[in-house]
């Protein structure tokens, strides 16, 4: 997961962000787990999941955006990382229920310019082809850089570039995709040891270089057969420039599934990944496979799946497994579930970077092995969805963050080897129509650690809360709420730090003049709290951006 973790304020004062709000000249942009560039929604091409997340900074995904829906259908929306000072939070959501509306692909390019506090200039271009019928393309590029005033060296530069291709003729699909990310930050711990030094900003800067590639070919329609596949090749180099690291890797996925007497289903999945690290002190040369075949049924009553194979890491194998099971208990109103499964999850340089990038090159790496049991109740009624869950999750070598002990600006990643985590997971949305949108989600856990003492920095309980007023196809209005609670930090000689929880709460709105210009605007940790993500690395504060887009 990269990646994909979808900023600030200082420079301009909260009543010069306040007054353009009531003048109604700020409008929303959206970016988010799974959604898109701009005020709407994007579909995403690409394999590999990657999520970029540390406490200043916008969470932008390293992929690849084909569009920006103009009416997006979702019955309600997860929180979109948009232009926010809040990098944490809860695991992205697939929204429980979809509305009648066809969603159409391709439909539009733009370009958008913003500015905002704490010299921060916004700049994003999406062109996306659509004059031919079964070929479509599009490029795009996005930069965002933000600097604070009041902490030293706190500062970003983040771009990024891509473009893809689809071609599907008849019943074939294939597609390529590459995109290229270069992200500048900087170590400006605020820890009293590295506090008003004579560090420059060259010094402590830390660059991220990534370049993911991806091929793919698979069946676009059904086939008389039923038989559908798709296989992907996927391509990735990661360039660290303060430890001089770099790590590559080459994986594909191949899917395989034939539906027969109308309701069942045989499903076969083979992924291969080739990994190699090389840093201050080792080179890590790794090979991992995974095979697993599986069984599936669903007659619109009832609904059941399993899946068990083995994954291969060097000489030791692993058993996987998934099992899925629904029951319809009052048509869509009430559905009843239980779920298993059983993962063996890649770790890697990459992957720590992208959840914190202030981390030591030189990490310590293993993989872990994740077990997940959960039962719970979902279903929609009328424009109301819900989802609320229960799940047991059991964890062997989990990965957590601690300060390094002779770096205290960096971070390394120590390994519990046995892990139970009770979760509690609730959501839920309303639509009314396409003017009032509202959402909740959020999750409780409680970590019952074998040789930690803690788990660190990661908070109990995470809530965020959504609300989307339309008015007159205008003007849009949005409220974002998130909330965590406290996470402990683990210091040297046995002390740990207690990070204190907060509640972000962010403005949006935006002015649609026609349907070619927009302008938009947000305001940002209104209540100016300047909390960690990360010991001893402040958020900006309170933060807003101004700006507009051009769509064509």
């Amino acid at each position: 997961m990269m990646q994909r973790e979808k900023k600030y304020c200082s420079g301009f004062t909260a009543v010069f962000f306040t007054g353009m709000l009531m003048a109604g000249v700020l409008p929303a942009m959206g970016q988010g787990p799974g959604s898109g560039v701009g005020n709407e929604e994007v579909i995403v091409v690409r394999e590999y999941e990657a999520k970029i997340q540390d406490a200043q900074k916008i969470n932008i995904q390293p992929n690849i955006p084909e569009v920006e829906e103009k009416k997006p259908t979702f019955s309600y929306s997860v929180p979109a990382r948009d232009y926010k000072d809040f990098s944490f939070e809860p695991n992205p959501l697939r929204p429980i229920a979809l509305s009648k509306e066809k969603i159409e692909k391709y439909n539009t390019s733009f370009i958008k310019l913003g500015f905002g506090s704490q010299l921060t200039p916004l700049a994003e271009l999406t062109y996306n082809d659509n004059r031919t019928k079964n070929l479509k393309f599009g490029i795009f590029y996005n930069h965002l850089s933000s600097r604070g005033f009041k902490v030293k060296n706190q500062r970003f530069v983040d771009d990024e570039a891509g473009a893809y291709l689809r071609y599907f003729p008849k019943t074939i699909e294939t597609g390529a995709a590459f995109t290229f990310r270069n992200y500048r930050t900087h170590f400006y711990s605020i820890d009293t040891m590295f506090t008003d030094t004579s560090f420059t900003p060259k010094q402590v800067r830390q660059v991220f270089r990534n370049y993911d590639a991806l091929v793919y070919i698979g069946n676009a329609k059904k086939n008389k057969y039923d038989i559908n596949f798709r296989q992907s090749v996927q391509f990735n180099y990661l360039q660290e420039t303060y430890g001089k690291a770099n790590e590559w890797f080459i994986g594909g996925h191949s899917i395989f599934s034939k539906v027969f007497k109308q309701y069942h289903e045989a499903l076969a999945d083979f992924d291969f990944d080739i990994s190699r690290l090389k840093h201050d002190s080792l080179v890590l040369q790794r090979h991992l496979f995974r095979f697993d075949l599986g069984y599936g049924f669903d007659n619109d009553d009832w609904e059941a799946l399993g899946k068990i194979g083995f994954a291969v890491d060097g000489k030791k194998v692993f058993l996987i497994a998934d099992a899925v099971i629904e029951k319809r208990l009052y048509q869509h109103s009430l559905i009843a579930y239980l779920t298993y499964h059983l993962r063996y999850d890649k770790n890697s340089l990459n992957t720590f970077a992208q959840t914190n990038n202030f981390i030591l090159n030189s990490v310590n790496i293993k993989n872990s092995q994740i077990g997940d049991f959960g039962a719970g109740l979902k279903g929609t009624v009328s424009n109301f969805s819900y989802n609320v869950a229960f799940h047991v999750n059991h964890i062997n070598q989990m990965p957590l963050f601690v300060s390094d002990t002779l770096d205290m600006r960096r971070f390394i990643v120590i390994y519990d080897t046995k892990v139970k985590i009770f979760n509690v997971h609730f959501e839920a949305g309303y639509n009314a129509k396409e003017w009032l949108r509202l959402s909740v989600l959020g999750d409780y856990n409680f970590y019952q650690m074998n040789k930690e003492l803690r788990a660190w920095q990661e908070p109990n309980l995470q809530v965020t809360f959504r609300a989307q007023y339309i008015w007159k196809n205008k003007i849009k209005a949005g409220i974002d709420l998130y909330g965590f609670t406290n996470s402990y930090a683990k210091l040297s000689g046995g002390r740990e730090a207690e990070i204190k929880g907060t509640g972000d709460l962010n403005l949006s709105l935006e002015y649609i003049m026609n349907k070619h210009l927009s302008f938009f605007g947000n305001l940002n940790n209104i209540a100016h709290q300047r909390y960690q993500r990360w010991y001893n690395y402040p958020s900006y504060g309170i933060n807003g951006v101004v700006g507009g887009k051009y769509s064509f």
